[in-house]
């Protein structure tokens, strides 16, 4: 049984995981099949054998123990979405994986059911147990993680028509993204609190009424982004230069450090092009462009 999972964008500025997008950038293909040897087999280029260190290994594993499946299986990954980039590949090969499997087993999970096995996938890949870019990996679409426990996701209605560009350094480190929310302060205070739920909300309220303004003021983040900013010091400023040119908005991408921002066709496109250049040319960085747009839906 063959599944196809896309990249992702997990946080969208004040959405800490609680909301994710999908887009067409990159993705993973999962195959599954049964065998005989009661294992679970995991075989593909650059990625953990070992299913307990394999985010669709383990996701797969504790569904076949769940469903008390006796038989082993086999799951081949070919990878597309690159790792450590802020795009959601550890949790795209778990929710291909629980989607083949739900499948080839005939188990009929709900989507919130494929987002639980699959989010815990994501254990193998930075130590904890967070839906949200799972979420879109089943749903497809901008999803919103309303419980985690239990799990409940919701799928927004867009109505905001955008474009996406990912703006993709030449960037790695070795287990970033637990690095990176061991950033994430354990205590703000109720005024952070306020703005960032006012962002939140207003982010929330533009992409389901088609304001671009309010996307515009709600895509920013007082409180984790500002915690990760020496990890890419070159953020506030593409985010600036590129807003400068009517960009929507920017954000940083997961945990990054790839940079999505939206744009229309009230936006200066070349313009945007030409100061990403010349911010990301100060800094040395050496960096590639992906135009994308909104992956809707997954029809297995």
């Amino acid at each position: 049984m063959i599944a196809v999972s896309y990249s992702s964008s997990a946080n969208l500025g004040p959405g800490y995981d609680i909301l994710s997008m999908g887009h067409d950038a990159f993705f993973d293909t999962v195959e599954v099949s049964e065998n005989n040897s009661n294992e679970i087999k995991i075989s593909g280029n650059g990625i953990p054998l070992d299913y307990k260190k394999n985010t669709a290994g383990l996701s797969a594993s504790m569904i076949l123990n769940d469903y008390n499946i006796k038989t082993g299986i086999t799951i081949k990954i070919k990878k597309g979405i690159p790792a450590g980039l802020g795009l959601g590949s550890s949790g795209a090969s778990a929710a291909a994986t629980v989607r083949a499997i739900n499948k080839l087993f005939n188990l009929h999970m709900s989507q919130d059911e494929m987002v639980y096995y699959s989010m815990h996938g994501e254990i193998a890949a930075c130590g904890s147990a967070h839906p949200d870019n799972v979420s879109s990996g089943i749903y497809g679409g901008i999803t919103l993680v309303q419980s985690k426990n239990p799990v409940k996701i919701k799928k927004l209605r867009i109505n905001l028509d955008f474009s996406i560009l990912l703006i993709i350094p030449e960037f790695f480190m070795e287990n970033k993204t637990m690095y990176a929310r061991s950033l994430v302060p354990s205590k703000i205070t109720m005024d952070e609190h306020i703005e960032s739920t006012q962002r939140l909300s207003s982010l929330i309220s533009g992409l389901i009424t088609g304001d671009r303004d309010l996307v515009s003021y709600g895509m920013n983040d007082n409180i984790v982004e500002r915690s990760r900013n020496s990890m890419f010091p070159y953020y506030n400023d593409v985010k600036a230069k590129v807003i400068e040119k009517k960009a929507i908005s920017a954000c940083i991408s997961g945990a990054g450090p790839t940079i999505l921002i939206l744009y229309d066709e009230k936006s200066d496109y070349n313009g945007i092009l030409k100061v990403i250049d010349d911010v990301m040319s100060g800094y040395n960085i050496n960096y590639i462009i992906k135009k994308s747009k909104l992956m809707e839906a997954y029809n297995d």
